[in-house]
């Protein structure tokens, strides 16, 4: 039986040498990369899918989605593509849908 899904909004971040790497702002260190977008937030649900259970084990929660929260991972990354000399016009934000089995 799944149980209700839970929703996380991510940040894609286009390579310079193609495909995408993503971030979860609401767990931090909860990152992934893919080919193409669809490949990037199909691998980002899976990790997450993976982050949530182990942090149920240890008793902690997710960070709040704050806007506070998002605008600093955003910040963050547009910084270091601004040292990079990257342009900013390849991140983007996306929600993701999680659903875990029951047990997991």
């Amino acid at each position: 039986m799944k149980s209700p899904g839970r929703q996380f909004t991510v940040i894609l971040e286009k390579e310079a040498d193609g495909g995408y790497s993503v971030h979860c702002p609401a767990l931090p260190g909860c990152v992934s990369q893919g080919d193409d977008r669809r490949a990037a937030l199909s691998n980002i649900k899976e990790a997450i899918g993976l982050v949530l259970p182990a942090l149920e084990r240890k008793g902690e929660t997710p960070a709040a989605e704050t806007p506070a929260l998002l605008s600093q991972e955003l910040h963050h990354i547009l910084k270091g593509r601004e040292q990079d000399g990257l342009s900013f016009a390849g991140v983007s934000l996306a929600q993701v849908k999680v659903s875990l089995q029951a047990g997991q």
